[in-house]
């Protein structure tokens, strides 16, 4: 299964989160809780999926979806959010959004998805 980060500004979104992709066989790698936080530990970690949430302080998700495609463009990033006006999940795709987590997340939604975008990655 895939080396995953968890990104998200909550500590109890980041736990359970992180409980559910051990469940479903994955490696949590790291956790952060910012988006600054969160591209130090894409350069630690080297993950194959980073979980991102987009209301973060210090920089946004979506700046740090950029920042973390120009570090590693072969890094899965899948968004965890609330927002999931049409708009939103069409400019995310367009910076590079491999996925999307809607919240308040189940626990087979997260794996389904999360399970989509690691059949995409090269064994």
């Amino acid at each position: 299964m895939g080396k995953i980060l968890v990104v998200d500004d909550s500590e109890l979104t980041r736990f359970l989160l992180s409980k559910i992709l051990v469940s479903g066989g994955h490696e949590v790698v790291g956790e952060a809780g910012d988006g600054l936080e969160a591209l130090q530990k894409v350069k630690e970690t080297d993950p194959d999926v980073v979980i991102l949430d987009l209301l973060m302080p210090k920089m946004r998700g979506t700046q740090a979806l950029v920042e973390i495609r120009k570090i590693n463009p072969r890094i899965h990033v899948v968004v965890c959010s609330g927002d999931h006006q049409e708009h939103t999940v069409r400019d995310l795709v367009k910076k590079g959004a491999s996925g999307f987590i809607i919240k308040p997340f189940k626990k087979d939604a997260v794996l389904q998805e999360i399970d989509s975008v690691m059949a995409g990655l090269p064994e």
